[in-house]
């Protein structure tokens, strides 16, 4: 049994490190403790979650995230003295890499790193020219490193890593995503969420303004250029609603984009299966979990081709791929879907299929079973 130490910027109930949950519920024989931000004052400073001893520190104030890796540090730093760690595991580079780093630092103690796409931010190196010479040192001082998407792997190489990178994506829940509708059912969601039997069901995730702004442009081209009736479902919108309505109606499509909000993953699950194509033009490099999801339940993707999409779109076998800001491209993947019904049919077997074998839990969990052991 290994003493694990886990340092994430956030945590339950948080949405966001489900990774964290999943692997350590499975990897029930180590003994975990995880510090995070106490982004809310009433929640408690100590608690169990599975098979986590969460330790939350701050005051549910905002300047308690710029103060996390010195307070984390302290910590753990006294947690150590009566848990002797055997290795940390840092989920994200920033704030909670420079904590492990500064850990070993003072430890010895070696530290694992799972860098996220929220660590690829567009004005990252704005934020980190005061410290850019530690930035660095968390990808080069980790023992290991988790490559989540091969352009993660690839950028931690670009930082100077010449350790260890294992590519190991997270999973997906396949008890939760997959096809469960009968067709009435089916029939049923389409008809809830305002889809006629003479149109398209896409949907899409909540992702950025500009992809957002780019999905309405694309339902202009494709109701008004090419001619195929089709209405957007937007999953789980968090702000900016109303700019996008405002989007939505100066291009003549407010009555074809539908917003929900505040959709648990069971929902999401049943939207997903019942819509026919799921698209997501992203401009900035994401992990494409919300790509995974729709192609477990047998669900046609369009994407472009940046960050994690490039791990598991095969162009014409496991989806499509449209070209950056450009909405016109978007619009005739999705016509092609909708004139070649055999490789519509084939692409929705092959995506299934492929998440299937592998990005299942329990196929994660054994990789990270095998990195947990070298870190001893």
């Amino acid at each position: 049994m290994a003493k694990i130490l886990i340092f994430s910027n956030t945590y339950y109930p948080v949405v966001g490190q489900y990774a964290i949950k999943e692997i350590t519920d499975r990897l029930s024989e180590h003994e975990y403790y995880l510090i995070t931000n106490r982004s809310e004052a009433s929640w408690p400073e100590k608690e169990k979650i599975g098979n986590i001893n969460i330790r939350r520190i701050g005051h549910g104030k905002k300047k308690d995230k710029f103060l996390f890796p010195f307070r984390a540090l302290g910590y753990a730093a006294r947690l150590h003295k009566h848990t002797n760690f055997d290795f940390v595991w840092s989920r994200r580079a920033f704030y909670s890499g420079l904590v492990a780093l500064f850990f070993k630092y003072k430890t010895k103690v070696p530290y694992l790193l799972t860098p996220e796409f929220e660590d690829v931010d567009r004005d990252v190196h704005n934020k980190i020219w005061l410290w850019s010479y530690f930035y660095k040192r968390i990808f080069r001082e980790a023992k290991i490193t988790q490559g989540i998407t091969r352009y993660l792997a690839k950028r931690s190489r670009n930082f100077g890593n010449k350790k260890e990178i294992v590519l190991i994506p997270d999973g997906v829940d396949l008890q939760i995503f997959k096809n469960k509708l009968s067709d009435p059912d089916r029939q049923q969601t389409r008809k809830d969420v305002g889809i006629k039997d003479n149109e398209m069901f896409l949907i899409t995730r909540f992702g950025t303004r500009e992809t957002l702004e780019e999905l309405v442009k694309s339902i202009n081209w494709l109701v008004f250029k090419i001619g195929i009736q089709a209405k957007l479902v937007v999953l789980g919108v968090e702000t900016d609603e109303e700019n996008l309505k405002h989007k939505a109606e100066a291009v003549s499509v407010d009555d074809r984009v539908i917003f929900l909000q505040s959709v648990s993953d069971q929902e999401i699950s049943k939207y997903l299966e019942a819509a026919d194509v799921f698209v997501r033009p992203d401009t900035i490099p994401t992990s494409g979990k919300s790509f995974l999801q729709a192609m477990a339940v047998g669900t046609p993707i369009v994407g472009t081709e940046i960050g994690g999409t490039i791990d598991f779109l095969k162009d014409g076998q496991t989806g499509l791929f449209c070209q950056v800001n450009k909405p016109s491209s978007l619009a005739e993947a999705v016509e092609k879907y909708f004139k070649d019904k055999e490789l519509y049919k084939s692409i929705g077997q092959n995506c299934k299929q492929f998440v299937t074998e592998k990005y299942s839990w329990d196929r994660v969990v054994d990789q990270m079973n095998l990195v947990f052991e070298k870190m001893l």
